[in-house]
């Protein structure tokens, strides 16, 4: 780890100086995966629902990107709920964001008709994903995202406006800071799922 680093330009976004770092920070991955996996790789639309399986940092934000983009129901309860919750129908829209074979499957049982499922997380090179092949609804799809489908120039300047607005909450996002010599601790506690983010300063 190290304090400064080589970009590319294409990776090199302008931030407002009225945006305060620490939140920007946070649009470097995890909430640029997640609502971008929403809005942009699902394409979620207005009035649709949407399941999410899996409410760390990324799901969290798959889960405000849905809202963003006004789905009129969001869950994220096994696939029992689910159906109980849409009168038996399913969701338009359900997201995996840990990369865990069994999430991969209820989400993709979840769906409508219809439905989409986007496998956000990253499963392990060779794990295999099964399913009773009736689990499936009719002319359903899935597919995966990959970083929310961005395009760093246009996506972040857009998410920023959505937190000054006050539609992409970013502050309730980090739920500790530290120095770079807190990274051992910070791992720890992302791995024990103790926190949604950390943020690290470096000033």
């Amino acid at each position: 780890f190290a304090d400064r680093m080589l970009l590319h330009e294409n990776s090199l976004v302008r931030i407002d100086p009225e945006i305060p770092l620490d939140r920007a920070a946070l649009l470097g991955c995890g909430v640029l995966t997640g609502v971008g996996a929403a809005l942009r790789t699902a394409g979620l639309q207005a009035g649709q629902t949407a399941a999410v399986f899996g409410c760390g940092g990324v799901g969290l934000s798959i889960v405000q990107g849905a809202r963003i983009g006004g789905a009129r129901q969001i869950q994220d309860d096994p696939v029992k709920a689910v159906r109980a919750l849409t009168g038996g129908e399913g969701v338009d829209h359900a997201f995996e964001a840990v990369g865990l074979a069994k999430l991969c499957r209820q989400a993709i049982e979840s769906l409508a008709i219809r439905g989409t499922a986007t496998i956000v997380g990253v499963l392990p090179p060779n794990e295999m994903i099964e399913f009773p092949w009736m689990a499936i609804r009719p002319e359903c799809k899935v597919q995966t995202s990959r970083m929310g489908s961005n395009q760093f120039r246009t996506d972040i300047p857009n998410y920023l406006e959505f937190y000054r607005q006050g539609r992409l909450k970013l502050d309730e996002m980090i739920s500790r800071r530290g120095r770079l010599g807190d990274i051992n601790e910070a791992f720890r506690a992302m791995r024990a799922g103790e926190v949604a983010r950390t943020v690290l300063m470096f000033d």
